[in-house]
């Protein structure tokens, strides 16, 4: 982007002068980091981004900083002339802020508190300055709760009640210290609340703690304990405009879920239940059956969740649009075929032990499905025909999550997904190791593509056997091409050239020594061969619109896949982490092709070179995530480039980079938008160990004849 009010020489006229509801038209369409870089074209760009803002809510976040008026970042804000809608205070230590919170008392409209040292003073203070908040969300702040004499006092209660007059969400969640009495001291300021969450917190579900506390005499509520029995009592009052509960991570059983079935004048739109392990049918089945304006259910980790109360919720719930069963062990295909009679838009069943690729095939993907948009199947027992059947029947599909999907995730299904799904926007890969550069380029794959439709038409009846025959025959004259390619990738192998040579190295050395070999051989034929010649299949460029890739450790993905195949203007999340083929000649061309990049995953690459992070970081002027943990070639030079050329980076992970000095950090002081370095502690120490331990999903077995 040009700055001021320079023309370029390619323009006929300056693109400052385009009349306002053009220069509106356009940044309608930008998300917000590409509004951002457009806001800083020229005055008139800014303004126009400005009324964008307007109609738009944007969030500020303050992470790990002193927040107070005189100091920087907030002192910035304060001589800023954008409003935002969503202040985040995340970690932060509290000053003198009175000035702040007057300067955004009209604009601001939810403020969250995570992890803070949170007083009560303070808390009143900014309620009584803000005018038009609709949500509060308060987390983890046990200094806030402890002393139990929140909203006490009487003088303060007044201006608090008319600051809240018009909250909708609240958000009490991982609070320890939370009470009876607090919680009604809250939702007595809140007239108009809608939505509850309060995960996490320590409720009592048994109804002997609640007598126990709550004796025959006793009616005020309880400052020691957070019972159901009196949340249950709130939300059988406001019945009528309660439409969203979360309960997640609490110990809540089938009984409560029965007893908030039977509040005649509950009408649910949104439950939440992550990880609420003492659920049973019971409760799920009783709540879906009176809750039939469900919209969004997450039931992530309910182990106890079987296959007749999954029947129900599909029976029961027939305006139901977002599903989450992730990790729900228990269910199988008998009951995940019934989901296809949901109208969904987000389904999320990863990590289900006992799915299997029939499941799919016979539910979801057994026609076309043109509604649902985000699908989860991670770590499933999956075979490559249902990755096919889902990429052909449901074309909408702007996420596909396949990562640890290794028995069905081929260069084949990747090509039809290619093909079909051009709508996407985000597709994770992680360990799937299958697949290779065809994958990804289409190279040489139209021998395989066409094997694929012949046989499918074959099975449809549309076509004979000896027609099958005749397009073999048209399709001879490639043959020898694809032979020479084929015979010059197996010639990687030394083995095959000398049948009687008895190699010396390992099974894993001989493995890397081939795959570089057959990398030499793949970027030779693409330079002697023209990529859209007709042997070619789907490159991964016609998903023009992606944005996030994940291809962890897939281990064949060479740089021919991204000296080839990337051209993605769009994308602005990619991990190539694992990826030992990956050298600077891909990079180069990478950086080039796809600068929109904002987050970069290199870990554990090992041919990346100091050269590799200063074109990085030349071309890649938006990035803010980059992470080169265990690249063992870099050094401190590739520190000193990020430190010259990075002018938005933010996160920077270089642990176990050992040739680089002991404190990065240093090196590093003049980027002033660095929040957060990871890097190993000196000393010697130091080893090739993992420093945090990836909690990854248990591989899925084999599939089964399918």
């Amino acid at each position: 982007m040009e700055v001021g009010n320079y023309v370029p020489t390619y323009c006929g006229s300056s693109y400052t002068d385009l009349p306002m509801e053009i220069i509106l038209k356009i940044l309608g369409y930008l998300d917000a980091s590409d509004l951002y870089v457009a806001s800083l074209t020229c005055h008139r760009w800014f303004e126009a981004s400005q009324h964008i803002n307007d109609t738009q809510k944007l969030t500020i976040n303050f992470t790990k900083i002193h927040f107070a008026d005189n100091s920087p970042p907030a002192n910035c804000y304060l001589n800023c002339l954008r409003n935002y809608a969503k202040i985040v205070l995340n970690n932060v230590d509290f000053g003198a802020t009175e000035e702040f919170w007057n300067r955004c008392s009209d604009s601001i409209q939810e403020i969250a508190f995570l992890n803070c040292d949170l007083r009560e003073k303070y808390l009143n203070a900014v309620l009584k300055n803000v005018n038009n908040l609709n949500a509060l969300h308060i987390e983890n702040c046990r200094e806030l709760f402890m002393p139990g004499r929140l909203f006490d006092k009487d003088r303060d209660k007044k201006a608090i009640c008319q600051a809240c007059r018009n909250v909708t969400s609240l958000t009490l969640s991982h609070n320890r210290y939370l009470s009876d009495a607090l919680f009604h001291r809250f939702v007595t300021i809140m007239p108009k609340l809608s939505s509850l969450d309060l995960s996490g917190c320590h409720i009592s579900f048994h109804q002997g703690l609640y007598r126990k506390f709550y004796p025959d005499s006793q009616k005020d509520a309880s400052e020691s304990v957070l019972t159901f029995h009196y949340i249950f009592q709130f939300i059988e009052c406001e019945a009528k405009s309660i439409k969203s509960l979360n309960f997640s991570t609490t110990l809540i059983d089938g009984a409560a879920l029965t007893s908030l079935s039977e509040i005649s004048d509950l009408s649910l739109e949104v439950l939440r239940l992550n990880s609420c392990d003492q659920l049973t049918n019971t409760g799920i089945i009783s709540l879906v059956q009176k809750q039939l304006s469900l919209v969004e259910l997450d039931l992530t980790s309910c182990v106890r969740l079987t296959d007749p109360g999954l029947m129900a919720i599909c029976s029961s719930l027939t305006a139901l649009k977002i599903l989450k069963l992730r990790k729900c062990r228990a269910i199988t295909d008998l009951s995940v075929k019934e989901i296809a009679t949901l109208n969904l838009q987000i389904l999320d069943i990863s990590e289900c032990e006992a799915i299997t690729g029939r499941g799919i095939a016979d539910g979801i993907a057994k026609s076309t499905n043109v509604l649902l948009k985000e699908l989860y199947v991670s770590a499933l027992n999956i075979c490559e025909m249902s990755i096919i059947q889902i990429a052909e029947n449901i074309p909408n599909l702007r996420v596909l999550d396949l990562s640890f999907c290794k028995n069905g995730v081929t260069n084949l299904a990747v090509q039809l997904i290619f093909k079909h799904l051009v709508w996407l926007r985000v597709l994770k890969l992680d360990y799937c190791d299958k697949i290779s550069d065809a994958a990804l380029t289409g190279f040489d794959m139209n021998t395989h593509l066409t094997a694929y439709e012949d046989n499918k038409l074959l099975i449809s009846g549309k076509i004979s056997s000896k027609e099958d025959v005749q397009n073999e025959r048209n399709n001879a004259d490639n043959e020898s091409l694809r032979n020479a390619i084929r015979e010059a990738l197996n010639s990687s192998n030394p083995n095959e050239r000398h049948p009687f040579k008895i190699s010396l190295r390992s099974k894993a050395e001989e493995e890397i020594v081939n795959d570089a070999k057959r990398k030499k051989v793949m970027l030779e034929m693409y330079e002697h061969n023209d990529a859209n010649a007709d042997y070619s299949g789907f490159s991964i460029n016609r998903a023009k619109g992606l944005k996030t890739l994940t291809l962890t450790a897939c281990n064949k993905i060479t740089d021919v896949s991204l000296k080839y195949a990337f051209r993605l203007l769009e994308l602005r999340e990619l991990s190539l982490s694992k990826c030992q083929q990956i050298s600077s000649i891909g990079m180069d061309c990478l950086v080039k092709n796809c600068p929109s990049l904002e987050i970069l995953n290199l870990s554990e690459c090992h041919n990346i070179s100091d050269k590799t992070i200063e074109m990085i970081t030349i071309h890649l002027k938006r990035l803010t995530h980059l992470y080169l943990e265990r690249c063992t070639l870099l050094s401190d030079h590739s520190l000193d480039h990020i430190a010259v050329n990075c002018t938005a980076l933010k996160y920077i992970d270089v642990r176990s980079c050992r040739a680089m000095c002991s404190e990065p950090n240093l090196r590093l002081v003049n980027v002033t938008t660095l929040q957060h370095i990871s890097m190993s502690k000196p000393g010697p120490y130091l080893v090739d160990t993992d420093l945090i331990t990836m909690k990854r999903p248990r591989p899925p077995p084999m599939p089964l004849a399918f």
